[in-house]
């Protein structure tokens, strides 16, 4: 007599190994046993986005190297090297989706899109990220949603609502696969 799997198992089992091929595919599953990112690793991942929109801004304004601050903020930040990266920015609207390298460094420093004005380039000071946040993990990725306040040269401080979603990368760095920007909402 033949053993038969049972239908919800067979579904359940090609699920899965669907899941994992698409992944490993993606570059972002080296194995099954990806270590798992942790609060402190997505921390460090922010903090590093704030000094780099700051360099950024600090390099333009005293004439420095800003494109080449910029293209390093992208490639060591985003996993645009390892796939698509899903990147909505704050003030875009013709072109409110980013899925190139050539997209975001735009957005943040101007020069393919009209639209983009170089939004690293404003004379941001400091980057904060808000106590509002909240986080899901998912072994080799996770997700955060919550507040970010960029204060500029001026002392003006502005509030931009994010979430931004972290994967492992094959070297075990932690790379930013989305990011969404918005400003909050203001009724009519």
């Amino acid at each position: 007599m033949k053993k038969r799997i049972g239908f919800g198992l067979l579904t359940a089992a090609i699920s899965i190994g669907a899941f994992l091929t698409t992944r490993a595919a993606r570059g972002h599953v080296k194995g099954l046993y990806a270590a798992s990112i942790t609060q402190d690793e997505i921390e460090a991942a922010q903090t590093a986005w704030g000094e780099g929109l700051v360099a950024i801004s600090t390099a333009y304004a005293s004439g420095a190297d800003y494109k080449g601050i910029a293209q390093n903020v992208l490639d060591t930040l985003y996993g645009y090297t390892d796939g698509i990266v899903l990147f909505k920015p704050t003030l875009a609207s013709k072109v409110p989706f980013r899925f190139t390298e050539a997209g975001a460094a735009s957005y943040f420093i101007g020069g393919i899109m009209n639209e983009d004005n170089g939004f690293a380039l404003n004379t941001w000071t400091s980057v904060r990220f808000g106590d509002d946040g909240n986080y899901i993990y998912n072994g080799d990725t996770a997700l955060w949603m919550g507040s970010v306040f960029l204060t500029d040269a001026a002392g003006a401080e502005t509030k931009v609502e994010k979430t931004m979603g972290y994967y492992r990368a094959e070297d075990g760095s932690v790379k930013l696969q989305v990011h969404h920007s918005s400003l909050p909402y203001v009724s009519a």
